[in-house]
């Protein structure tokens, strides 16, 4: 094998990544394996159909960005115990322009 070659991105389709990362049992090692590249995180979030989040910061920017991130969201669960949702200024940088799509 040839040192510094991607192999499995460049080999695995993103059916059987997803269906990889559907597998993974705990939350931790799904978002410990979305870390390994841009593609991966791409994965984990289409993949992911619930996710918790703190309760503040705008809720017209949060739902906004909670539905370019993760497009097969079905569950959203408002945790007050997390820590904040959002930067403090994140709406801002969000009519500033600084926040793209795909972020």
């Amino acid at each position: 094998m040839a040192r510094g070659h991607d192999w499995i991105n460049t080999t695995l389709p993103d059916e059987l990544l997803l269906e990889i990362f559907r597998n993974l049992d705990s939350k931790s090692t799904r978002d410990a394996m979305s870390l390994m590249c841009r593609r991966w995180l791409s994965l984990e979030r289409f993949s992911s159909d619930t996710i918790r989040i703190g309760s503040s910061g705008s809720p017209e920017a949060l739902v906004d960005l909670l539905a370019r991130r993760f497009t097969n969201v079905k569950n959203v669960y408002i945790d007050e115990r997390l820590s904040v949702s959002l930067p403090v200024d994140f709406v801002s940088y969000w009519d500033m322009g600084f926040v793209k799509d795909g972020v």
